[in-house]
């Protein structure tokens, strides 16, 4: 008995764009119910400068605009997106 997989679509901007051969986005395999942590891992194993910029919290994960954490869910047809740091000091 397989899980069943849905792919869904990351949005790139700026620096994770670059990373990832100047493409706007990238379609990963997330198994369905799959959380935040699962998607990094997959980007973990596919885009390992990807991955550790986002353990570094120097690049957010975003789900439907909003901040993610490790546990949130993601659906299929959910808009995810890596956000990069924006112009500015630290917080």
């Amino acid at each position: 008995m397989g899980s069943e997989h849905a792919t869904v679509t990351v949005k790139l901007f700026g620096v994770t764009k670059s990373l990832a051969g100047s493409r706007g986005d990238l379609a990963i395999p997330l198994a369905v119910g799959g959380r935040v942590k699962d998607l990094v891992a997959l980007l973990d194993a596919a885009h390992p400068q990807l991955g550790e910029l986002i353990h570094k919290k120097k690049v957010l994960v975003s789900v439907n605009q909003e901040i993610a954490h490790d546990d949130t869910t993601i659906q299929a047809g959910d808009e995810i997106a890596l956000l990069p740091p924006f112009a500015g000091g630290a917080v």
